[in-house]
Protein backbone atom coordinates (compact mmCIF):
# COMPACT_ATOMS: atom_id res chain seq x y z
CA UNK A 1 0.00 0.00 0.00
CA UNK A 2 2.98 2.32 0.96
CA UNK A 3 4.56 1.51 -2.21
CA UNK A 4 1.45 2.59 -4.22
CA UNK A 5 0.76 5.74 -2.26
CA UNK A 6 4.84 6.41 -3.58
CA UNK A 7 4.31 6.03 -6.43
CA UNK A 8 1.43 7.85 -7.12
CA UNK A 9 2.99 10.80 -5.33
CA UNK A 10 5.84 10.53 -7.72
CA UNK A 11 3.44 10.48 -10.50
CA UNK A 12 1.83 13.53 -9.56
CA UNK A 13 5.33 15.33 -9.55
CA UNK A 14 6.43 14.42 -12.50
CA UNK A 15 2.95 16.12 -13.80
CA UNK A 16 3.13 19.11 -11.80
CA UNK A 17 6.63 19.59 -13.43
CA UNK A 18 5.70 18.68 -16.66
CA UNK A 19 2.85 21.52 -16.46
CA UNK A 20 4.94 23.87 -15.01
CA UNK A 21 7.27 23.49 -17.94
CA UNK A 22 4.07 24.17 -20.25
CA UNK A 23 3.18 27.38 -18.41
CA UNK A 24 6.60 28.65 -18.57
CA UNK A 25 6.40 27.91 -22.14
CA UNK A 26 3.13 29.07 -22.47
CA UNK A 27 4.26 32.47 -20.74
CA UNK A 28 7.16 33.25 -22.63
CA UNK A 29 5.04 32.73 -26.08
CA UNK A 30 1.93 35.12 -25.09
CA UNK A 31 4.78 37.50 -23.53
CA UNK A 32 6.72 37.50 -27.31
CA UNK A 33 2.97 37.57 -29.12
CA UNK A 34 2.06 40.90 -27.02
CA UNK A 35 5.59 42.22 -28.22
CA UNK A 36 4.74 41.81 -32.05
CA UNK A 37 1.33 43.24 -31.72
CA UNK A 38 2.67 46.19 -30.26
CA UNK A 39 5.23 46.42 -32.98
CA UNK A 40 2.41 45.83 -35.20
CA UNK A 41 0.24 48.26 -33.88
CA UNK A 42 2.92 51.13 -34.08
CA UNK A 43 3.57 50.09 -37.82
CA UNK A 44 -0.25 50.46 -38.47
CA UNK A 45 -0.14 53.76 -37.03
CA UNK A 46 2.73 54.97 -38.81
CA UNK A 47 1.16 54.14 -41.92
CA UNK A 48 -2.12 55.54 -41.40
CA UNK A 49 0.00 58.71 -40.73
CA UNK A 50 1.83 58.15 -44.03
CA UNK A 51 -1.56 57.58 -45.76
CA UNK A 52 -3.23 60.95 -44.34
CA UNK A 53 -0.10 62.76 -45.63
CA UNK A 54 -0.02 61.36 -48.79
CA UNK A 55 -3.88 61.92 -49.41
CA UNK A 56 -3.76 65.95 -48.27
CA UNK A 57 -0.72 66.40 -51.04
CA UNK A 58 -2.89 64.67 -53.80
CA UNK A 59 -4.78 66.71 -56.32
CA UNK A 60 -8.54 66.51 -56.69
CA UNK A 61 -9.72 62.68 -57.63
CA UNK A 62 -9.61 62.12 -60.97
CA UNK A 63 -13.51 61.62 -61.11
CA UNK A 64 -14.45 65.32 -60.09
CA UNK A 65 -12.03 66.22 -63.24
CA UNK A 66 -12.98 67.52 -66.61
CA UNK A 67 -11.57 65.08 -69.33
CA UNK A 68 -9.12 66.68 -71.17
CA UNK A 69 -10.87 66.98 -74.15
CA UNK A 70 -13.24 69.61 -72.93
Amino acid sequence: MEEKLEERIVDLEIQVTHQATTIDELSDMVAKQWDMIDRLGRQVGMLKEALAELEEGMETPAANKKPPHY
